[in-house]
Formats: C-alpha cells, sequence, structure tokens
C-alpha cells in the first residue's frame, strides 16, 4: 500500500469514509518524510493549547497507577502519546492539534510535585506503603489545580471518600456516669464505632467505613476523638464517660456536632459552668465570723463539688480567707451529723496558723495535731476527734498506717508543696484513703502545666489521663509549641473544679498597695571582691560552656550566681574577714530608721539565713526589739503573736523559705525584700502575710537591688527576654535551664 509514495509525483484517491482515519493514523507518520498536500478544499482549524487536564486513576499489583489526558479543546490526547501534531475531525471540518510542550510540561511538573513519580512511558506510579497518602492529600490539592480526577470508582484496594464527618451525639446519664452514642458518617456512609477505636489505638487517620471505603479524618476530628477515647471506656458501640468528664464533651463536641442530651447531662453542666447558681446553704449556726459574701460563695461552691462527688481547687488570692471556707464547711458537716474525722496536710509553717483560726472561728471542732516526735503511730484515736491536722513530712513518714483509714474529708493546704507528680510526697498524697478531697492553693501554677496534672491526680484521678498522655498533649503543645487549641482544651476541662478569685475582684476593701524599687551602690571594697569573683565565674563557666556545652555548666552557673548574689547582699557572707559594711545595708538601716520614727511595722525578708543573722547583730547592736523566724525556728506560734502584739517589737526578720507561705501578719504595714527571688509568685506570697484581710493601713513594698550586680542585670534581662516570664513564672531551677550561653555572659559581664 505505501508504493506510491515511491514516486515522485502521485495522486492519492481515498474514499471519503476513510480520510478520518487515514490523517489520524498515518498522515502524521507520512508527511514527516515525504510531502504530501492535502486538497485546497480541505479547511483545517489549528489547536495549539489545552484547556483540560484530567488523571485517571488505576490499580496494579503493587502500586496505584494514573495517566495524563489533557483536553485540547474538547479533544482527549494521552500525555504518553509520543505524536507532537494530531488530526482530528470535527463538527465543522478537520483539526490540526499541535502540542504544547511548555503547557504540558507545567501539568507534569504539578502532579510530580506532589511526590508520585513520572516513568519512561509516560505514565504515573506511586508504591503501596505511599499511595493512601497520595490520595488523600495530593489529590484534593491537584483538584484545586485544575485537575480533573476520573477512574475513582474502579477501584478496589484503594475505595476512597473525601467527605467530612458528620457527627450525632446522644448523651444518657447513668449513675455516675454517661453513655455515649456516637453515629458518624462520611459521605451518607457509616464509620462504624470498632472501627474508629482502632485507628485511634493506631495512631492514623485512616478509617474504614461500613462498605468498605477508606476516608481521612480531618486533623481536629482526630484530635476530639482521641481525647475522647482516652478519657473515656469503649462498650461495645457505647462510650462511657465519667461524670466529671462533662465539661471534656461539651468541649470537643458542643460546637461541632448535633447533640441530644438529657435532663441531667444539662444540669450537670449549667452547674459546673456557672457555680454561682449553686444552691445555696445555710451556714453552721456555731459559725464564729461574719463571711464575707465571695467567701460564702465559695463556701456554696465547695458543697456543690460534694453533692457530685468532685474533687476541688480553692485557688483564692493569699489572704482571702481560704481556712475560713475550710472550716466553715467542717463544722456544718458536723452540725449535720457527720463523725468522721477529716485531715488536714499543711506546711509545718502554719500547723499553728491552723490552730489559731480553728480555735477562733470554730471551737466546737475538735483537733488532733500529729506531729512530733511523740505522735501516734496508729490511726486508734483519730475517731475521737473532728480534724486531724499534720504536715507534709509526717503524712509522708507515716503513710503506711494513714492510708488504712478512711477520712470524712482529706484537705492538702498549700497543695504546690504536690507539685512533682515523682515525689515521694505527692506519691503518698494520692494514697490517702477519703470521701471527699479539696486542695488550698493561691498559686496553682509556679512553674509548669505538669504542676496542674500532679495535684488535679489526686483531686479526681483520671480526669487528665496519665501522665505520659498528658505531657505529650498538653504539656509540649501549650509549653514548648506554644499552640492555643490544648491550652483552650485543659481550661476547658478543670475549669470548673477550680475556683481562684483575685484580691483585686473581690476584697476591694482591702487598702492599697505601694511597690517601689531602690537601687544601692555597693561600697568600694564590696564592689572588688564582687568583681573578682565574678571574673573567677565568667572564665570558669565560659570555659566549660565551649569544653561540654551548656547544660554541663548549669551547677557552676548556679553557684555562680548564688556567690554573686551573697556578695550583692553583703561581703561577708561569702568572707566573714572583710570589715567594710555592704552599701545595700548601710541604705537599709536610714530606710528602717525613717519607718521606725514614723512608728510603723517592718516584715524584712532574705533568702539567706547568713544575711539574717547579721541584721540580728545590727538590730541587736542599736538596742531595736524584732521577731525573727526561720526554717529552725520551733516557737512559730509564739513568735507569730509576739510581733502581732508587742507594740515594741517593730521589725520581723523572716527567712523567705520559711515564712513566704501560711502567716498571718497584718500588724506590719511595710515589707521590705532584702534581696530579690526569682520567682515573683513567692515574693507575692510573702508580700501577702501583710496585705491581706484583716489589714487596715496601705501596705508599702520596698525591693532592694546593688546596683551593678548580678540582681540588677537578672531583673533587666526578665524584662528584656518576657518568654522567660510569661511562659515560666519561675523557680531557679527551671530559670537557669531557660538561659541561653549568651544571656549566661550577660549575667557575668
Amino acid at each position: 500500500m505505501f508504493l506510491p509514495f515511491t514516486k515522485k509525483k502521485f495522486e492519492l484517491s481515498i474514499p471519503r469514509r476513510e480520510f478520518l482515519s487515514f490523517l489520524e493514523k498515518m498522515y502524521g507518520t507520512i508527511s514527516k518524510t515525504t510531502y504530501l498536500q492535502l486538497p485546497d478544499s480541505l479547511v483545517m482549524r489549528v489547536i495549539q493549547s489545552f484547556n483540560r487536564k484530567r488523571i485517571l486513576l488505576k490499580e496494579s499489583a503493587y502500586s496505584l497507577e494514573c495517566s495524563l489526558e489533557l483536553k485540547y479543546d474538547h479533544h482527549t490526547i494521552n500525555y504518553s502519546n509520543p505524536e507532537t501534531v494530531l488530526y482530528r475531525q470535527d463538527t465543522d471540518g478537520m483539526v490540526k492539534i499541535i502540542r504544547n510542550p511548555e503547557q504540558e510540561n507545567q501539568a507534569v511538573q504539578q502532579l510530580t510535585d506532589t511526590g508520585i513519580r513520572h516513568r519512561k512511558n509516560g505514565s504515573f506510579r506511586i508504591g503501596d506503603s505511599r499511595a493512601l497518602d497520595w490520595l488523600f492529600n495530593a489529590v484534593p490539592a491537584l483538584s484545586k489545580q485544575d485537575f480533573e480526577i476520573t477512574g475513582r470508582e474502579r477501584l478496589k484496594r484503594y475505595k476512597f471518600r473525601f467527605g467530612s464527618p458528620s457527627v450525632r451525639i446522644a448523651v444518657n446519664s447513668q449513675i455516675d456516669w454517661f453513655d455515649l452514642n456516637l453515629d458518624i458518617k462520611i459521605d451518607g456512609v457509616t464509620l462504624p464505632i470498632p472501627e474508629l477505636a482502632k485507628a485511634i489505638r493506631q495512631n492514623t487517620r485512616y478509617v474504614k467505613l461500613a462498605d468498605k471505603s477508606l476516608a481521612q479524618l480531618p486533623d481536629d476530628w482526630f484530635q476530639r476523638f482521641r481525647h475522647l477515647f482516652h478519657f473515656s471506656q469503649l462498650d461495645q458501640e457505647k462510650i462511657r464517660v465519667k461524670e466529671f468528664h462533662v465539661t471534656l464533651i461539651d468541649a470537643l463536641f458542643e460546637k461541632e456536632a448535633r447533640m441530644q442530651t438529657d435532663a441531667h447531662y444539662r444540669q450537670s453542666l449549667n452547674k459546673l459552668h456557672n457555680f454561682q447558681g449553686v444552691e445555696h446553704k445555710e451556714l453552721p449556726k456555731s459559725l464564729r465570723a461574719v463571711m464575707r459574701p465571695y467567701q460564702k460563695a465559695g463556701y456554696d461552691w465547695l458543697y456543690f463539688l460534694k453533692s457530685y462527688s468532685f474533687g476541688g481547687c480553692l485557688a483564692d488570692d493569699m489572704g482571702l480567707g481560704k481556712t475560713l471556707q475550710t472550716l466553715a464547711l467542717l463544722l456544718n458537716e458536723k452540725q449535720h451529723g457527720s463523725h468522721i474525722p477529716s485531715l488536714i496536710v499543711c506546711p509545718t509553717s502554719v500547723v499553728f496558723n491552723w490552730e489559731a483560726e480553728c480555735q477562733k472561728f470554730t471551737p466546737a471542732l475538735s483537733i488532733l495535731t500529729h506531729t512530733g516526735l511523740k505522735r501516734g503511730r496508729s490511726t486508734e484515736i483519730f475517731n475521737d476527734y473532728d480534724i486531724v491536722l499534720t504536715t507534709y513530712g509526717i503524712m509522708r513518714r507515716d503513710i503506711a498506717f494513714l492510708r488504712e483509714f478512711r477520712f470524712h474529708y482529706i484537705i492538702l493546704d498549700e497543695s504546690q508543696k504536690i507539685k512533682n507528680p515523682m515525689s515521694q510526697t505527692a506519691k503518698a498524697s494520692r494514697l490517702l484513703n477519703g470521701q471527699n478531697r479539696l486542695v488550698l492553693t493561691g498559686t496553682p501554677v509556679e512553674n509548669n502545666t505538669i504542676e496542674l496534672w500532679s495535684q488535679f491526680s489526686f483531686l479526681n484521678p483520671g480526669l487528665l489521663g496519665d501522665l505520659s498522655f498528658y505531657k505529650r498533649e498538653f504539656t509540649v503543645p501549650i509549653e514548648k509549641d506554644k499552640k492555643e487549641s490544648p491550652t483552650v482544651l485543659l481550661r476547658d476541662i478543670i475549669y470548673p473544679f477550680i475556683l481562684r478569685r483575685t484580691k483585686e475582684s473581690v476584697a476591694r476593701e482591702l487598702p492599697p498597695k505601694s511597690e517601689q524599687t531602690y537601687y544601692c551602690a555597693m561600697n568600694p571594697e564590696q564592689e572588688k571582691l564582687y568583681a573578682r569573683w565574678k571574673n573567677h565565674y565568667r572564665a570558669l563557666i565560659l570555659n566549660k560552656i565551649e569544653a561540654d556545652g551548656l547544660e554541663k555548666a548549669h551547677m557552676n552557673v548556679l553557684e555562680g550566681l548564688v556567690k554573686l548574689r551573697q556578695i550583692a547582699c553583703h561581703p561577708q557572707l561569702v568572707e566573714p574577714s572583710v570589715e567594710e559594711d555592704s552599701g545595700k545595708l548601710e541604705y537599709l538601716m536610714e530606710i528602717i530608721e525613717e519607718i521606725l520614727s514614723e512608728n510603723h511595722k517592718i516584715l524584712l525578708f532574705s533568702q539567706f539565713v547568713k544575711m539574717l543573722r547579721l541584721l540580728r547583730k545590727r538590730l541587736d547592736h542599736l538596742n531595736i526589739p524584732y521577731a525573727y523566724l526561720d526554717g529552725h525556728t520551733s516557737n512559730r506560734k509564739q513568735v507569730v503573736d509576739r510581733f502581732q502584739t508587742d507594740k515594741n517589737v517593730k521589725i520581723f526578720l523572716i527567712s523567705l523559705k520559711a515564712g513566704g507561705v501560711g502567716l498571718n501578719l497584718t500588724a506590719a504595714d511595710y515589707v521590705i525584700h532584702y534581696d530579690p527571688w526569682w520567682n515573683p509568685a513567692v515574693e507575692v506570697q510573702a508580700t501577702d502575710r501583710a496585705h491581706r484581710i484583716g489589714q487596715k493601713n496601705r501596705v508599702f513594698v520596698y525591693r532592694l537591688i546593688t546596683k551593678n550586680s548580678v540582681e540588677e542585670k537578672m531583673l533587666n534581662l526578665q524584662a528584656r527576654k518576657k518568654k522567660l516570664v510569661s511562659d515560666l513564672i519561675t523557680t531557679d531551677t527551671t530559670f537557669f535551664k531557660s538561659l541561653t550561653a549568651q544571656d549566661i555572659k550577660v549575667l557575668f559581664e
């Protein structure tokens, strides 16, 4: 048939019905080597760009494949076709298609950018192990780039759906839990609950629907379901959730799912959302106090918690009467027939404060103070008392028999003492046996979110899941990644169980508080000593960082900072032979002289016991009466009472660690922090020994800072590095861990 084409001149006659077939199948090939003139009467339209692109999906034995089809006008050309010029018949004549390589290459690039491999034969392939990810991530992306996706209906292994979940939840209340019936559909096809649970266990967002097709849960829905399954139990098709997780259900699904709830669920949720709506309880008749409105509201809230058997955290600001609210609760319990004793665990420093407050407000309550070497080693006499009062140290040592007694209430005062969940104190507290649990603290979080978990693992075990889950889902995203959604969810879960009122919001009758920072210059010898030790530690630490890294240098940093802070207070704290005084101490004595001349009382805090002893010597030399308290003081109650009542005792020297919490020292209206403490919450706690309910006078707070010292540099560093302050509300340990090498160089400059 090709014989005519071998002649120089020839005419070729082709039947009309076969002409299109000739053009499509032969003309393009022949015209590449032979000049072949088409009839002049033939009108041919030329197309040089495509207007649509289409992907055809298909399966092979071990992979997912697709071919790229291009629509030049309405003529489909497979990208793998090697012909660059093609002929087609159109409704109005013949069409010549000149393929556009630049445009086609751009389409190929869009495809390969998704991770699929371009093969030599012009098709595209991706292996089984990556096929699902490609389908669920690349196909929607390609659709947005105007690719038409076809062939889905023929897929068997990769039958998939793209729809978002439609969720309906029916909540039914049981004795102390809720049953959740979940109806989840994607593109109208049911997602069986066991398949959802399987995906959660395997930590995959791919789920198998009832028709065996696959779907991918959006990340926000996957996170919701993962939280729900972690905090619940699966019973066939039902999900069982503890009653104290009612706010979790609401936080996860209220805005995103259609919910059908019963009256008990709605009532529980409303009460938890709005504690002011709880039932008002009568105060005990023998209570010897007039409770302020916010204190009465707190008392009602404690009863609301009891009605649901929830543990709660009363986290009012220091000085707002947490002790009074708690004692009123215990007194009312006794007057309504409860004869089971309650256990109160507190720091050693506030044992006498509990005794005094109980004697003052609720003398009808009998207290057994379970402390000291002569304390009993059994629970035999506990039933003879209304309150068993002990310390954290004694609780830890006596837990072997304390855990065998079932108390009415277990109350932890200054509950930040159990902030480390791995400490023996925290572990012992969780072993205590009681019908009801409370914690009292002015600072529920000092350093990090783990402290919340530790306190709630005592209050409502299981509320925040196990510790590893909590760290993964809340601690890391909140503290490291700064994500907002886990922060909101955590707040939604815990806020019904925490009641916190600030002084600004409720105790408007409190007198104002003024704060002032005073900068003091070093004396010459003090300055020389400071420079010598600063240079020593700077060289030591920088060499250590260079040789072993920042982590290995932390102890040297801590040691150097402590020594420089001591010199900034007084050189004799480091070298007792130095005779010259401290510039800060000289300035302090001027302030004290002025305050005493106006007949005021002073709380003077220092973290260094050595500094307090130097101050004692100076006051003794000047014949100025004072009270003194540090960690070795045994008669704390007498010391406090003397300062509060003796008009001649104007100064109270207090170790910040030993006397920063739990004391009521409203006789003072001046508070002086001789040396700064890097955790602002600790300083606030100490200041609030004076600025609390019962204070009648304006409170003045002075902070003394030595100029050109590590004290000033640390404050400047905190001001510049807002992240440290906002993220940590730091203690020394966490502060040092957050310092960079550059920060350390600045501190020791």
